[in-house]
């Protein structure tokens, strides 16, 4: 046990709000929430079906869905009419309400990410303010509504804002009991007391995040509770002198980390608990999947999109060790602008003052999902989302002291997070403008075998740089004229314009240059007998939207030899191909094929071929 004044002051610094009357409470807590609502609608809602389905993953997911909602099947999700067995079904469950409620279109696929979305964004307010305060909540909200990796996956057809929301949903429902002031006023060197059915919701939570993305729903989220319960009272018992003074270090850790006390730990996290209730949760799908596809689920699901992803690249995407660190700095701009700063006062002192349990607790967050994913092969930007809430409340309980009056070292931190806020707006705004500013440019750029007409559209990123250079000059000015409360409201407004331009103005933009979904939907037409061969044929091409596009199966082939062997059975196919392979098949046809379609490759350079049978026409 640690000293009675240790404890008093970790009480009070749990529940900074306690002191407010309810009714303040109750009226601040809607002014938040209409302030988060109001970002999301502009950045999360706002035209979430203005672009078509882009490949590789929304291609995929929703025609997975739709292949589901033609079927009338809940259960079994394929692709190209053939199991699918990457993802379980939640983000499909999601597509396919979507989909009977608002039709089949982009715009009812995306919109079940979004709600999630929003909902991870109001579920991190929350637990924000139970950390620190109202106003580290509400920016780390907002950090989650407007930095760029979350707003992508919360407007596209993937599971990664189903799994963020529920692994979120089982961190705050521990929150509830664990984050209270008088339990760890009572004992802060022991483990957090949960009650029993706290720890059903909390599973309950991992069984959904589990059916959302599969064994990592409850493999993370269980291992960042543990740590924190095998943690925290090594790190309280170092925390005080008097203990430090009686036992040496090797003695507290020997106490804190032996086979008997980690045990202790774990069992008092009620495994059993856990069990049956992520059997009764998720344990229904798993059981009809292996019956539907007589054990065929299952070996690949694990075996190949889990152990396979960890252990080796799959699909060319793998990384160095520091790839995570890279892909958060990026995927959390512009919040991230401030990265230094904001890390240096998490680990001093005064990051934990508030809250030394909720400290860890968003430490070890972070520190579980980078270490893991860094050790795996395949690397992918998405993996990491489910921290991001973590990276929302660090960089909330920094922003929220501005209003103070800093010390230098801490105002000269502040100036250089809006000076790389200007250098960054610079960059981006004149990057742009000179790869797309004459052919000079784009000849220099040979190499990259982008399409010309993608350089032009281009130019148009150069829009992201004007709200970062208003926003950087705005807040050195705000500095120098200390008028430091207008501070988090004009980095606000600069990260939610910023992703607004870029939604509204940019991703359209983009949109007109995919080929792909205007080739399928014009061959969508092509009527296929019943059990016979797909009629649409695409060598060297595999583009998953296509299949959603086309409202049919597509035969993707691998090679010439593939191609010819289909072109020897009835009926003959539609082919689409590039003009690199036209020459080398071009020969060996039958008679009666000729292009009747030409597209731009997007967005390499060159041209994609429809090549029809006359008889077709």
């Amino acid at each position: 046990m640690v000293d009675a004044t240790f404890a008093s002051s970790v009480a009070t610094r749990v529940a900074p709000d306690s002191t407010h009357a309810p009714a303040t409470r109750c009226g601040s807590t809607f002014r938040d929430i209409g302030i988060l609502l109001a970002a999301a609608i502009l950045v999360l809602f706002l035209q979430l079906g203005n672009s078509r389905f882009w490949d590789q993953d929304e291609g995929y997911y929703a025609t997975v869905a739709h292949e589901m909602y033609k079927r009338g099947d809940w259960i079994v999700p394929t692709f190209n009419e053939q199991l699918f067995a990457h993802k379980p079904p939640m983000m499909f469950w999601g597509m396919l309400l979507g989909f009977h409620a608002l039709g089949v279109s982009e715009f009812s696929a995306r919109l079940p990410s979004a709600i999630f979305g929003f909902g991870s964004v109001l579920l991190v307010y929350f637990l924000g303010r139970r950390i620190f305060d109202r106003t580290s909540g509400l920016i780390a909200g907002l950090v989650m509504a407007s930095c760029l990796m979350f707003t992508v996956v919360s407007r596209s057809a993937t599971a990664d804002a189903h799994l963020t929301f529920f692994v979120l949903l089982s961190i705050s429902l521990w929150s509830i009991d664990a984050l209270r002031a008088k339990q760890v006023a009572a004992n802060p060197s022991d483990p957090p007391r949960i009650r029993r059915r706290i720890w059903v919701a909390i599973y309950a939570a991992m069984g959904l995040a589990v059916l959302s993305k599969g064994p990592i729903g409850l493999a993370f989220p269980f291992t960042i509770l543990a740590s924190v319960h095998i943690l925290e009272p090594w790190l309280v018992a170092m925390s005080v002198p008097a203990v430090t003074r009686s036992r040496n270090r090797l003695q507290i850790a020997w106490q804190t980390f032996n086979l008997v006390a980690i045990g202790r730990v774990l069992w008092g996290m009620r495994p059993i608990t856990g069990a049956t209730v992520l059997c009764l949760v998720s344990g229904p799908w798993f059981i009809a999947m292996e019956w539907r596809t007589g054990g065929g689920f299952l070996g690949e699901f694990l075996g190949v999109h889990h152990f396979q992803r960890f252990s080796q690249p799959m699909d060319n995407h793998s990384g160095p060790v520091y790839y995570y660190v890279i892909a958060c700095l990026i995927g959390l701009y512009p919040w991230s602008a401030f990265a230094i700063p904001t890390a240096l006062r998490w680990f001093r002192p005064e990051g934990r003052s508030h809250c030394v349990r909720g400290w860890l607790l968003v430490s070890m967050w972070i520190v579980v999902y980078l270490t893991v994913f860094s050790l795996g092969s395949t690397k992918l930007p998405n993996y990491v989302i489910p921290s991001y809430p973590a990276f929302a409340i660090i960089i909330g309980s920094y922003m929220a002291s501005w209003s103070t009056s800093p010390s230098r070292s801490e105002s000269w931190w502040q100036s250089v997070g809006w000076i790389c806020l200007i250098l960054v707006g610079l960059l981006v705004f004149a990057a742009p403008l000179i790869l797309a500013s004459g052919r000079s440019a784009i000849q220099s750029l040979d190499g990259l075998q982008f399409d010309e007409a993608t350089w032009h559209t281009v130019r148009w990123l150069s829009l992201l740089g004007v709200p970062l250079l208003i926003g950087g000059v705005v807040g050195l000015l705000l500095i120098r004229w200390h008028r430091r409360t207008v501070l988090i409201p004009c980095f606000a407004a600069t990260a939610v314009t910023m992703m607004v331009l870029f939604w509204q103005l940019l991703v359209p933009l983009a949109d007109r240059h995919q080929t792909p979904q205007d080739i399928a939907s014009a061959l969508s037409e092509i009527p296929r007998a019943k059990d016979a061969p797909p009629s649409i044929a695409v060598l060297g091409y595999f583009r998953p939207s296509m299949v959603f596009y086309a409202n049919n199966a597509v035969d993707f082939l691998p090679d010439l030899p593939t191609l010819f062997e289909r072109l020897n059975r009835e009926p003959r196919p539609v082919i689409v191909l590039n003009e690199k392979s036209l020459e080398q098949v071009q020969d060996h046809l039958p008679d009666g094929y000729r292009v009747t379609q030409s597209h731009a490759e997007f967005p390499k350079r060159g041209r994609v071929l429809v090549l029809e049978p006359t008889l077709r026409r």
